[in-house]
């Protein structure tokens, strides 16, 4: 008797089979997985051909009993919306499989579908069909070497069902043999051999004793911090109880508290105490009792009592000779809430209970919760340290994240016991570790959407900046409704003063994602709060530093009066701490002619007034180029302000001020030029003499070079003989910093490419320059260095050799790899390549080097460092000049417009119009998915070029 498999599963689901023996052969034993592979199909609806191709795919696929299959028309009525019906749908499934006609391209619905698959690293199946349009489509070109997709080109459409259900089938059973190989590993969930504990008496723990500890029965709170972690609750195994106890029953209802905006009025706190004093002794209890005080006054935005609870909490815990760690642990509660006081009030901080932090000798352990963290930690070297040195032939399905959060649970509860308020406030900042632990682990969209949350909650601007530049995605792929998610969890901070700040960054951080309703509301919100703010005399001062950091988030969205009514407000208020950002803020995003003609006099009176007051004038010299912004942008409205400048900062005026203003260039420019030159030959002689070095903030030779570049500038050749002269031996024998004389070379590259008459009459000096190169060298000085390693010279000098047409291919490719992994020279080196070819519109490299140079850009462009993919974004734009490139060129402008931050899709849409070598379905592409974007910035851009075209 034979068996003959009829179906088979994946490692979770099951199998059916049939006798083949004659005599036993009868119906067919039928095993019907309990659980089964969701599958979406995606195709444009409505449309006979592709109605009847998903019937008929959806028939074959469900006919194997492994799957479900999710088409738009095959589900009934829903109380939900049709359009959050169908992506809730897409957004559960294991694959989507995508149905494409090239003939009938990608419309607006199905690249939807397309966006939330990548989004959500959905795996996809795409199937595209030739049959009438043989060129393929945009996206089936980007889709080569994409991670989670698979695409196939059939010649038939009617082949389509059958194919792409076959490809399913085959998937699953690829997967499934690869588990029995070995060659897909289940994960064994990072499990410890960790004690479990309850948290009755743990207070009575001495460190050295303790093991490797988590608290019992906490499912409850576990599971909450995992669906906050993960977006989805964890579903429990057949027959699995669920293991919980009364403290973390009254954790769980203390938890929305502090993620769901609840008032703390929705926590019974004297019941709480009442469970709290029939475990705890009762000296431990009086002091916990007083210490919820504080936690309760804190949480009802009362600083002044909480600070006064925890001050009797502390002397009681003196009186009664409570453990060292119980009266330190209230030492760092007083000390912190101090602060949060002395902020609130605008008063000086000069804390006792630091400084008797600071003279104790015994050092600060909190029993059990220490363990946990520390544990918590190993844990995180130990996945990392995994992930780094696992087989790269494996792949690892499944995680088990119950001890995580466990530990993350059992902190909680643990500090809630004790009446811990630093503890209890340093849940998020546990529950961030965890999150970037998992985001450097896996690749999943809600990692990075909450550690974006929580940093901005946190109110640290760096880390917000740094996560917008290491996750571009983040810019790309937040959505108006996740971008409102973010304001709102910034309710969570019951002092009035700290929930503002963090209002104010995520408004400046998600602003231009919001619909128009949300935004409109915001807005509303936001700029009564900053009117209240400089209308107040008591308001919490520290809050102007985040104010111009907010508005320039929103500065394209928002009303340009209104920005120019707060500016005025400022100096109304004579709020001179904060000029030095709105001088910059003016410079960034005001513009005098996009506003009404009384908000322009106003804003102008207002800085004339500030000109008039020796006091606020002195703001002005730490950032005085927003005047030239200003007079470039209205001369008749700021002639009155131009006398003022003149009369008040004069060396100003007659300098940057001057260069950036004057309307005869060809009289004012070879001045400045001479002056320049003379300035850098000073600075030659100067620099690094009896060992002194200074940092030269004015930039001569960059800013020569900007002059040089102008339309119509011509230099006497005289001058041009002195400027090579001495610019030369800034590189040569000069002691100035590697920044230096980097801007010394990209200033003679651009005499070579668009000056070479003097180029040819000077060639002696760069010559001398490329026989002398092993002897150039930089000064070592860390204090002008700016990080940049030296090889960035060494390269440098290559690119200009590359000018003066010698061949130094082998050297470039030499040195290339020696400033991989250095941020800082990596960015001096690609901005320098940028300098080169952006001299004028046809230059190229070499082909040789070319080819070296494009191979590093297609490796800049997924650096987590926002700088270096810029840079290598404006090289790659440049290198479609070459038609060799057409191919590489276009797919990776594809990627890029799908992956990457505001920032790089602007300065697409800004160039692929002025650039030769971008394809017509390429520019569509790109239009197309701007034009849909969730970004108010990137739709606008977006209009303004297509209306550009339009004008042309």
């Amino acid at each position: 008797m034979g068996v003959r498999l009829t179906s088979i599963s994946t490692p979770i689901g099951g199998a059916s089979w049939e006798y083949t023996k004659a005599e036993e052969r009868s119906t067919p034993l039928l095993i019907s997985p309990r659980q089964k592979i969701k599958v979406f199909i995606s195709s444009i609806c409505g449309v006979e051909k592709y109605d009847k191709v998903r019937a008929e795919l959806k028939t074959a696929i469900e006919s194997t009993q492994l799957a479900d299959v999710y088409t738009f028309e095959s589900k009934g009525a829903s109380t939900l919306p049709a359009g959050d019906h169908y992506k809730l749908a897409l957004k559960d499934s294991d694959i989507c499989i995508f149905l494409i006609d090239n003939a009938d391209g990608i419309k607006q619905g199905v690249q939807a579908e397309i966006d939330v698959v990548k989004k959500y690293n959905i795996k996809a199946l795409y199937y595209f069909c030739d049959e009438i349009q043989k060129e393929k489509t945009v996206l089936e070109q980007s889709l080569m070497g994409a991670h989670f997709a698979k695409s196939k080109t059939v010649h038939s459409f009617s082949e389509l069902s059958q194919d792409s259900a076959k490809a399913l089938i085959d998937d699953i059973v690829a997967v499934f043999h690869y588990y029995c190989t070995g060659r897909i590993v289940l994960n064994s969930g990072e499990t410890d051999e960790i004690q479990a504990v309850d948290v009755v008496g743990t207070e009575k723990y001495q460190l050295p004793t303790i093991p490797k500890s988590t608290l019992k029965n906490v499912d409850k709170c576990k599971d909450y911090f995992l669906k906050f972690v993960l977006g989805y609750s964890r579903d429990r195994y057949l027959g699995e109880d669920e293991k919980t106890s009364e403290f973390d029953d009254w954790a769980i209802q203390f938890l929305p508290i502090l993620f769901e905006g609840k008032s703390i009025k929705h926590f019974n706190v004297a019941m709480y105490l009442d469970a709290l004093k029939a475990q705890q002794d009762d000296g431990h209890y009086q002091v916990v009792q007083i210490r919820w005080q504080a936690i309760q006054a804190y949480f009802s935005g009362d600083i002044e009592k909480c600070v006064g609870h925890l001050e009797t909490a502390l002397s009681l815990a003196k009186e009664t000779n409570q453990p060292t760690w119980v009266i330190k642990d209230i030492l760092v509660d007083l000390r912190n809430q101090h602060w949060t006081y002395c902020t609130a009030k605008n008063q000086s901080y000069d804390s006792t209970a630091q400084k008797e932090l600071t003279e104790s000798r015994e050092e600060l352990y909190y029993p059990i919760l220490d363990r946990i963290h520390e544990s918590l930690h190993e844990k995180y070297i130990e996945g990392l340290y995994k992930k780094k040195t696992e087989s790269p032939y494996s792949v690892t399905i499944g995680n088990n994240l119950d001890q995580y959060g466990q530990m993350l649970a059992s902190s909680l509860i643990v500090s809630m016991y004790n009446g811990s308020l630093t503890h209890i406030l340093l849940i998020y900042e546990k529950l961030r570790n965890f999150i970037f632990y998992l985001s450097c682990k896996f690749d999943d969209w809600i990692f990075r959407l909450n550690l974006y949350k929580l940093a901005i909650f946190a109110g640290k601007e760096k880390e917000i900046k740094g996560i917008q530049n290491t996750y571009p995605e983040i810019l790309n792929q937040l959505t108006a409704a996740e971008a409102e998610s973010i304001m709102a969890f910034c309710q969570n901070h019951p002092i009035k003063y700290k929930k503002l700040t963090s209002q104010l960054l995520a408004f400046g951080s998600v602003g231009d994602f919001l619909d128009d309703k949300s935004y409109k509301s915001c807005e509303k919100y936001i700029i009564g709060e900053i009117k209240s703010w400089l209308n107040s005399d008591t308001d919490v001062v520290a809050i102007g530093q985040h104010i111009f950091k907010c508005l320039s988030g929103v500065a394209y969205r928002m009303s340009q009066d209104m920005l120019s009514e707060i500016c005025c407000q400022f100096i109304d208020s004579q709020y001179r701490r904060w000029y030095r950002d709105m001088f910059k803020f003016i410079a960034n995003y005001i513009d005098l002619r996009k506003m009404s003609t009384d908000s322009a006099k106003a804003l102008v009176e207002h800085i004339n007034c500030v000109l008039d007051s020796e006091k606020e004038r002195e703001q002005i010299k730490y950032y005085p180029y927003f005047l030239c912004v200003l007079r470039k942008q209205n001369r008749a409205l700021t002639e009155k302000m131009d006398k003022k400048i003149a009369e008040h900062l004069s060396s100003f005026y007659e300098g940057i001020y001057k260069l950036e203003t004057t309307e005869d260039e060809n009289q004012d420019m070879p001045v400045f030029v001479k002056e320049y030159v003379e300035r850098i030959q000073k600075s030659n002689e100067t620099q690094g003499k009896d060992g002194f070095y200074f940092e030269n903030d004015s930039c001569e030779i960059a800013t020569i070079r900007s002059i040089l570049l102008g339309k119509e500038f011509k230099c006497d050749a005289d001058t041009m003989d002195m400027l090579i002269s001495v610019v030369s031996d800034t590189i040569l024998i000069s002691k100035e910093g590697i920044s230096t004389k980097l801007d010394a070379i990209a200033l003679l590259i651009c005499i070579v490419v668009k000056y070479p008459e003097d180029y040819t009459q000077n060639k002696s000096v760069y010559e001398k320059l490329f026989e002398q190169q092993k002897t150039i060298e930089v000064s070592d000085n860390s204090i002008i260095s700016s990080n940049i390693d030296s090889i960035s010279l060494k390269i440098g000098l290559q690119i200009l050799y590359t000018a003066m047409g010698k061949d130094v291919c082998a050297e470039i490719l030499e040195l290339m790899p020696y400033i991989q992994g250095d941020v800082a020279t990596t960015i001096a080196v690609t901005h320098l390549i940028v300098e080169y070819l952006e001299i004028s519109d046809n230059i190229m490299f070499p082909s040789k080097v070319e080819a070296i140079i494009l191979q590093n850009v297609l490796q800049w462009l997924h650096s987590e460092y926002a700088d270096i993919r810029w840079n290598a974004t404006r090289i790659l734009l440049t290198m479609s000049r070459n038609p060799e490139n057409y191919g590489i060129v276009n797919h990776q402008l594809v990627n890029l417009i799908d992956s990457n931050s505001v920032y790089i899709k602007n300065l697409i849409m800004r160039h692929i119009h002025k650039i030769n070598g971008i394809s017509k379905e390429t520019k569509e592409y790109i239009i197309s998915k701007c034009n849909q974007d969730a970004n108010f910035v990137v739709r606008m851009v977006c209009n303004e070029v297509e209306k550009d075209i339009y004008e042309e």
